[in-house]
């Protein structure tokens, strides 16, 4: 009996125990394990991380990271956070992985389970170098670059340079040479940035773009082509001609070649002008007076040091204004009229002659011939006389098909007639 008594003393001593603990003491869980755990910046020394906080009483963090994955090592360091996130204040080599890892702590210094490593990355270092267009299509671009240590991929940036527009983007992976999408006939502006992409996704992009370089598609046909006028300002038979034509946005420059009446090529020359739908310049030793001539015109864009050419234009025929026109008095009166000459053109199948008492407008037709003189005794129906200024042009014309093309008809020669007095 006192056994049991003894027994059922201790027993229930210690049941009152529980129940005391039971009553006043309420056991905490430990924090739970971090998740959500992702990087959120980066350069060429560092890196940031975040992640979602974890249920429970969490007074801060522990934030792990090393260049080794599995945590071990000098590179191996480690500090405390209070927030969900961290910049860590470590210098990294450039275009590397570090691994981070994370655990929630609470006010009883629990540690939670940690976190999934995370593999992060900082950024390539330096510019991209060695950029260059290496082909061009109607609608691509190809282009190479050297590439940048520890890169895994390189961020392209370009825009239409004639709009400064809207820039479109691309991102390659290590590679060395990549084709564009663009438009026909355009010229872009086109810039690059190295990057290292981590395993979740995260794309570190290096701080250093490169220069902006010009590259283009290939140029459309050219056209619209117009002969405007020849000679200088003073002189018809200085060796040049004007001409306009149709931009194209992706030119580096344009190649005429002249050929003359019989077809055969006389010369060939290149011009950078930016805008030759408002006029060109050409100045060549064989641009004459003395035939027909026809030229055609093609874009080109320089491709790596090379080149490279649009179709040409259709062809234009074209003449100056004919060559050594001259004037005479027929007789010793003016109602014997004034003989205009010149040299035969090359090509033409006649010539018409036209006079006016003014300069640049009120031009009559006086005669057409295929001979190389006419002789002018009227002008409007109306005979030449004394003491008044007349001016004159030739121009010269020739068959091409169906067409007929004129010589240059800006050019004007000029004529008066004096009466002389005698005494005897």
């Amino acid at each position: 009996m006192k056994n049991f008594l003894k027994v059922a003393k201790v027993s229930l001593m210690v049941m009152a125990c529980a129940l005391f603990l039971g009553i006043g003491i309420k056991a905490e869980a430990a924090p739970g394990k971090v998740t959500g755990l992702k990087q959120t910046a980066a350069n060429s020394g560092a890196v940031a991380v975040e992640w979602t906080e974890p249920q429970g009483s969490v007074i801060g963090y522990q934030l792990e990271w090393c260049q080794d994955k599995s945590f071990t090592g000098s590179t191996y360091k480690s500090l405390m956070t209070e927030g969900n996130k961290g910049a860590i204040p470590d210098t990294f080599p450039a275009a590397k992985s570090i691994y981070v890892r994370v655990r929630a702590i609470d006010s009883q210094q629990e540690e939670g389970e940690v976190s999934s490593v995370l593999e992060a990355v900082t950024s390539p270092y330096g510019k991209v170098t060695g950029i260059k267009q290496t082909k061009a299509e109607s609608k691509k671009i190809t282009l190479s670059w050297k590439k940048v240590s520890g890169a895994t991929g390189y961020y392209i940036e370009y825009y239409k340079k004639s709009t400064n527009g809207k820039s479109k983007k691309a991102l390659t992976g290590n590679v060395s040479s990549y084709k564009l999408s663009a438009a026909e006939n355009t010229k872009y502006r086109v810039a690059m940035l190295p990057f290292k992409k981590s395993p979740s996704g995260f794309i570190a992009y290096g701080t250093d773009a490169s220069a902006w370089s010009d590259m283009s598609t290939m140029p459309k046909k050219i056209t619209k082509l117009k002969f405007l006028g020849s000679g200088s300002s003073t002189d018809p038979y200085v060796k040049r001609a004007d001409f306009s034509w149709s931009r194209s946005d992706a030119a580096t420059g344009y190649e005429y070649t002249l050929y003359g009446n019989n077809g055969k090529k006389l010369a060939k020359g290149t011009t950078k002008v930016d805008k030759p739908n408002k006029g060109v310049v050409i100045t060549n030793k064989k641009l004459v007076n003395t035939q027909f001539m026809k030229i055609k015109v093609r874009a080109y864009i320089t491709v790596n040091g090379s080149k490279k050419y649009g179709p040409s234009s259709d062809y234009l025929w074209f003449g100056k204004y004919p060559s050594n026109v001259k004037k005479a008095m027929v007789g010793r009166y003016a109602s014997d009229g004034v003989k205009i000459s010149w040299k035969k053109m090359t090509g033409a199948k006649n010539y018409t002659v036209y006079v006016s008492t003014k300069p640049y407008s009120g031009y009559k037709k006086v005669s057409t011939t295929s001979k190389t003189s006419c002789v002018i005794k009227k002008c409007g129906g109306a005979a030449i006389t004394t003491g008044k200024n007349y001016y004159y042009k030739v121009v010269a014309s020739k068959k091409v098909g169906k067409k007929t093309v004129k010589s240059d008809d800006d050019w004007h020669g000029e004529f008066y007639i004096t009466t002389r007095y005698s005494y005897y």
